[in-house]
């Protein structure tokens, strides 16, 4: 008979949402590190520590349950990479008129939290006094292009989606291990709709590397972007919610481009349709 997936759902949906209620031992941390307060750097040190204990409870995971980490890590083909990419851009430009949707008429009806959810999301990018922080850029960097991409996949992709595809069905875990993603992001319908993309790459690859890498990609484009507008509109410039209500076209525009490219996804590749899990834990047998 064969065994359930070893690890259960609950230990990874408990400390991917701890963060968002306190980290134990990060003020003990920080006052350790810093003499006086910074915002920017409890931030970072906040999100990076977040990450890190994510990634240890993981690796511990992985190793109790001897999980085949080579197979989830396994090397791709490389004709896998440039469709992979392009269901990433879509997801971007999907993102984008996704957000416009949803938070447009919301800063209408409900202004003040639009610009507590979505206008006043934490800095990617540390700019002050016309200096670049080589530091803080760096370790944002990281945090947001290896930490992120690495550890999320693992844990919502590699474990998140065997666990519950047992329990559910391999499309109800897509849906639900990426409505859990994506509402921990300002962005949660984009953000889902990113988590079913990385589900089917996965999916379609048997590797954990193929979404790595395309999460990363995803990621360092939204980070070059802001670092671009920040050096060139200087560190004083504040996005308000006039400017974001005046910009629709800009989602009016990613939305007509993300429909037409859709239906190419709909009527193009069918190998999206037929998907399995590789088999990363041991079954006992009778």
């Amino acid at each position: 008979m064969n065994r359930q997936f070893p690890i259960k759902g609950r230990y990874i949906v408990a400390v991917w949402f701890l963060p968002f209620l306190y980290l134990p031992g990060v003020d003990a941390i920080y006052n350790a590190l810093f003499e006086e307060y910074v915002w920017n750097w409890y931030a970072l040190l906040y999100m990076i520590y977040a990450q890190l204990l994510l990634g240890i409870t993981l690796s511990g995971l992985i190793l109790y349950h001897k999980l085949d980490w080579q197979l989830m890590l396994a090397k791709a083909d490389r004709s896998e990479y440039p469709p992979a990419i392009q269901l990433t851009a879509f997801i971007f430009l999907f993102s984008i008129a996704a957000a416009y949707a949803l938070f447009y008429p919301l800063s209408f009806v409900i202004p003040d939290f639009v610009q507590y959810w979505y206008i006043d999301i934490p800095e990617i990018v540390y700019l002050s006094e016309g200096s670049f922080h080589i530091t803080e850029n760096i370790l944002s960097l990281l945090s947001l292009v290896i930490l992120a991409p690495v550890f999320e996949e693992i844990a919502f992709r590699g474990i998140l989606l065997h666990s519950w595809s047992e329990k559910w069905g391999i499309n109800r875990a897509i849906l639900i291990s990426s409505l859990l993603f994506g509402v921990a992001h300002p962005d949660p319908i984009g953000a889902t709709a990113f988590g079913v993309a990385m589900s089917v790459l996965y999916l379609r690859t048997q590797t954990l590397i193929v979404p790595m890498v395309c999460h990363a990609l995803n990621n360092l484009v939204v980070w070059l972007y802001e670092a671009g507008y920040t050096i060139a509109l200087g560190p004083d410039y504040e996005y308000t919610l006039e400017e974001f209500q005046s910009s629709w076209p800009i989602g009016v525009a990613c939305a007509i481009l993300a429909l037409a490219w859709a239906y190419l996804y709909i009527t193009g590749d069918k190998h999206y349709r037929t998907w399995s899990l590789p088999r990363i834990h041991q079954a006992d047998q009778e």
